[in-house]
Parts: C-alpha cells; sequence; structure tokens
C-alpha cells in the first residue's frame, strides 16, 4: 500500500503555497492537478514547486471542474503506482494533523474510502454549515441509510483500485457534485465508507469558486438525478438494508 496527496487545482496558487511547506512536511510525494489554471496563476505555481521532487505538477488543458481534476488525478496516481491517493483540498483548510490517524485507519481496511467528518471553527460560513444539513438529509434518502455522515468534506484517502469500479460502473458529474455523488454510488455499490472527525477552516481571504446559483443548481439537478437513481435501485437497497449491509 502506498499512498500519496492528491491537490485539484484552480487559480489558488496563492493560498496552495502557503499551504506547501505543510504538504511537504508529510513526507509524501504530493500530485497537484492544475485545472487549466489562468496562465499567469499557473506561471507563479510552477516557480513555487520548481525542483522539489516530491511534488508531481501535472496540467490539465482545460477547466474541467473539481470532479474531472480530481478523476483525471486518480488516473496520474495510478500511473505513478500509488495504491491510494488522499484528496486534499488546496486552499489549507484541512488539518494535516489528522494525516497519520487517516492512513492508519486506511491500512487496516485497505478497500474502504476514509472520509474526513468536519468539525467546524467559528470561521465556517453559516450558510455553509445549512447547506451540509441539506445534503446530508438527501444522502440518506438516497442509500436509504445513514453511512455517509457528511457528503461534503474534499479531505478523503481513495482506495484507487475499488475507485477505478466505482467510475466504470457509473455516470459521475466533473464539478462541485464529484464529492457528494462519488459517495452515493459508492455505497450503492457496496463499498465500505468510514468517516473520521477533522477540524477544518475557512483561511482569512479565502477564495472559493463555489457559485451560490450555478452550483446549487447544479446540486439540485444532481440529487434530482440520485433520487431517480435510488427508486430504480429501491428494491435491491431494500434487499441489502435487510441483509444487514
Amino acid at each position: 500500500m502506498t499512498y500519496c496527496l492528491l491537490v485539484p487545482h484552480f487559480n489558488h496558487q496563492d493560498q496552495l503555497i502557503r499551504f506547501l511547506p505543510k504538504l511537504l512536511a508529510t513526507g509524501l510525494d504530493c500530485i497537484i492537478v492544475d485545472d487549466g489554471s489562468h496562465q499567469e496563476n499557473l506561471n507563479i505555481l510552477q516557480s513555487a514547486v520548481e525542483g522539489k521532487s516530491q511534488i508531481h505538477l501535472c496540467l490539465l488543458p482545460r477547466n474541467r471542474g473539481k470532479g474531472g481534476a480530481v478523476k483525471a488525478g486518480f488516473l496520474f496516481a495510478a500511473n505513478f503506482g500509488f495504491s491510494h491517493a488522499i484528496q486534499i483540498d488546496a486552499d489549507g483548510q484541512h488539518d494535516l494533523g489528522d494525516l497519520d490517524e487517516f492512513i492508519r485507519i486506511s491500512q487496516t481496511n485497505p478497500d474502504a474510502i476514509i472520509c474526513g467528518k468536519p468539525v467546524f471553527d467559528s470561521s465556517a460560513p453559516k450558510a455553509r454549515l445549512y447547506g451540509r444539513k441539506v445534503t446530508d438529509f438527501w444522502v440518506a434518502l438516497e442509500t436509504l441509510s445513514l453511512k455517509i455522515k457528511d457528503g461534503l468534506c474534499g479531505f478523503r484517502v481513495y482506495p484507487l483500485a475499488q475507485c477505478e469500479k466505482v467510475i466504470d460502473h457509473y455516470f459521475l458529474g466533473n464539478r462541485m457534485d464529484f464529492d457528494t455523488e462519488f459517495l452515493v454510488k459508492a455505497v450503492w455499490f457496496k463499498t465500505q465508507l468510514i468517516f473520521v472527525k477533522t477540524h477544518v477552516i475557512y483561511p482569512d481571504n479565502n477564495i472559493s469558486h463555489f457559485n451560490y446559483l450555478r452550483d446549487n443548481l447544479l446540486l439540485i439537478r444532481l440529487h434530482s438525478r440520485l433520487m431517480a437513481g435510488m427508486l430504480i435501485r429501491l428494491p435491491l437497497l431494500i434487499w441489502h438494508r435487510l441483509r444487514g449491509y
């Protein structure tokens, strides 16, 4: 079992450069997937990581969205020979002090997706907290379970072989819908999910690419699709529940 960090990046170069020393201090190789950043921003990032053998900067020619960048990162990580990729957001909001615990649990559950369950401080916007509660409600309906404790946190350990099976089996969105959709469909595929509490902060002067109108409409479409998919799979999901899965 070999682990790497996987960081999707789009025009977050200032935050990522500030976060870089902590990434390097983990001792793990770090795959940064640049998702079609503007050239001037990409130039700054390339200069910051130049000469750092621990960093692998992989460039996508156009913006595909967070989900597209993560899926591309899975391919890069597998081609580099890693068995597991640890997704971390580029803006430094995730606590790398919890990384050893994530890896320890993953090593004893090699086919499970290890997911962050956020513990927020006062920096968390109230709208984000309410939005999570809405997501929690819908994913419980879509899986007929409480297996998904948080469908939005981007701090996860992905077992690449298992993730490839989920990706091959289902359609998965390429943008802000990816994090939630992947977990719902992983549950449908009977993939084990393990949630670990982790502190999440919203750094000062943070730049978010979440567009409240566009991405909330995207999430409405996502949950409409997932509810339709749940209804199609309803007999199978009930059968799984009766069998104790």
